[in-house]
């Protein structure tokens, strides 16, 4: 059959704890485009879009793509962007008609201005101006809090089965199989939705780690023998403190008392494993100490706590106070101070560097630090993927400078930048591998960048609001109970019987 398929997405993940609000610049930043220039910009790439723009051609179908706007996860969306974006997206898909089908990327953890469950209410507006016999299959991120709204709009909801994400182009392809396979048969999958009282930590979500290996291995089980179609493990993202909070299970199968098989038997498995997601963190100095020592490098000090892929501003100088009074050697550690950068800008390379370096966004990840040192590179901040980390991709961390104080060297940028991919240091001639300590402000998807050459990697125990201690962050709106924040007897809470 010939069909027509509409593409498009927005994408965020909202640390709600953050001082500062996420509006359209942010959008522009990072990811926006329309149109023919989303084809252009995202064929080829390892992302969903990349994955399903090739999934769809390798259909046979014709491709009507719409909008794709996506900011580095940050503060609450303020609400006119939001509107603004999903009006612009319906309005250019209502303009593709007539559409067979409709693919849509989103992260699952978006929280609005007004709106707890971002994700649920943009499937909503949208499914408003398609028919509710067309087929709407949707990507989201294994980090999502899904809601009953996200399921209730979309025909099928993919989410990664990796962490660190490496499979998001596969996960888009599947996503226009599954679409394909609506159109042609214009039957719907049975669903199960399973919502467990469990609140993790990011790094302990690994997928190739335990628990998440076993938990992931019996998904892949139940999909490989036909119990069901497709399946999806979502731990939740901690950070966006809304009702929507927590681990959640996802199947779809031909009949639905195998999809709820499925998922009371995932969600059990979860539940029962639901101690071996605490995080082992380690103090700063005993940290620096130990990474300064080692007898085998490249160490990564994972700072958590101030991780840009969760939210955070990325000018935290709890660790890079502690480098510099323990004289440490050969260590480099990225922070966003548009600032700084601009007063390196204005010195020049070559020259000395004096000034405040970090802690300006909030007081929550670290005070200013005054630095001296000197400017060795200046640069216009962009480089393209070449790891397993959106392939092909280009990031632009704004304009950059580099300052080496005495053993350290600071990588000011003037863009928060996600450490998942080795360009960030390279693209200012830094050779990650010849660093004995290497700072990543990142959970655990600094592994797609530097995880083959690290010989040791120490998670931190930092303040700052995507801190693993979740017991720290002052939660307002969550669910009750939630394990392990709350210790009572979860029998009623529980999803399975």
């Amino acid at each position: 059959m010939r069909g027509r398929v509409g593409i498009g997405g927005i994408w965020h993940e909202t640390n709600t704890f953050s001082t500062e609000t996420t509006g359209m610049a942010a959008f522009e930043a990072y990811q926006l485009a329309t149109g023919t220039s989303l084809l252009d910009r995202y064929a080829g790439t390892g992302t969903e879009l990349g994955g399903m723009i090739e999934g769809v051609r390798d259909q046979g179908f014709s491709l009507a793509p719409t909008l794709f706007a996506a900011a580095v996860p940050s503060g609450i969306i303020e609400r006119p962007t939001l509107t603004q974006l999903v009006d612009d997206l319906i309005a250019r898909v209502d303009d593709a008609m007539p559409l067979d089908g409709m693919l849509l990327v989103l992260h699952g953890a978006a929280v609005a201005d007004g709106l707890d469950d971002a994700d649920g209410w943009i499937l909503a507006q949208l499914r408003k101006v398609l028919s509710q016999n067309m087929p709407l299959v949707a990507s989201f991120d294994c980090h999502a809090n899904l809601s009953h709204a996200m399921v209730d709009h979309a025909d099928m909801l993919i989410g990664y089965d990796t962490y660190p994400h490496v499979d998001m182009a596969e996960r888009g392809r599947e996503a226009a199989g599954a679409l394909a396979a609506m159109m042609r048969t214009s039957s719907r999958p049975a669903s199960a939705f399973r919502k467990l009282p469990l609140l993790t930590a990011p790094q302990m979500q690994a997928t190739d780690q335990e628990p998440m290996k076993t938990i992931m291995a019996s998904l892949h089980g139940l999909e490989a023998d036909g119990t069901i179609l497709n399946g999806s493990i979502a731990m939740g993202f901690p950070y966006a403190d809304s009702p929507t909070l927590g681990g959640s299970v996802l199947t779809y199968a031909d009949e639905q008392q195998a999809a709820d098989r499925a998922a009371d038997q995932l969600a059990r498995q979860i539940w029962e494993l639901r101690d071996q997601f605490q995080p082992d963190l380690m103090l700063v100095d005993a940290a620096v100490k130990q990474a300064i020592e080692a007898d085998e490098t490249p160490v990564v000090l994972a700072e958590a706590a101030d991780n840009v892929g969760g939210g955070s501003a990325g000018d935290g100088t709890v660790v890079l106070k502690a480098l510099l009074f323990a004289e440490a050697r050969d260590a480099v550690i990225v922070i966003a101070d548009p600032d700084a950068v601009a007063e390196a800008d204005k010195a020049g390379v070559g020259a000395p560097f004096a000034g405040l370096i970090g802690g300006k966004v909030d007081r929550l990840h670290g005070d200013p630090i005054h630095v001296i040192g000197q400017v060795v590179l200046l640069t216009d901040g962009r480089y393209r993927h070449t790891g397993s980390y959106m392939t092909g991709y280009e990031t632009s961390m704004g304009r950059t400078a580099v300052i080496q104080a005495d053993g350290v060297k600071i990588v000011l940028t003037s863009l928060r930048t996600m450490p998942f991919d080795a360009g960030q240091l390279t693209s200012v001639g830094i050779d990650p591998a010849h660093q004995r300590i290497i700072v990543a402000k990142s959970a655990l998807a600094w592994q797609a960048a530097y995880g083959a050459i690290a010989k040791r990697a120490m998670t931190i125990d930092t303040p700052g609001i995507a801190t693993s201690n979740l017991a720290r962050l002052p939660y307002r709106r969550r669910r009750k109970p939630l394990y392990p924040l709350d210790r009572q007897d979860f029998s009623e809470a529980l999803p399975f019987p």
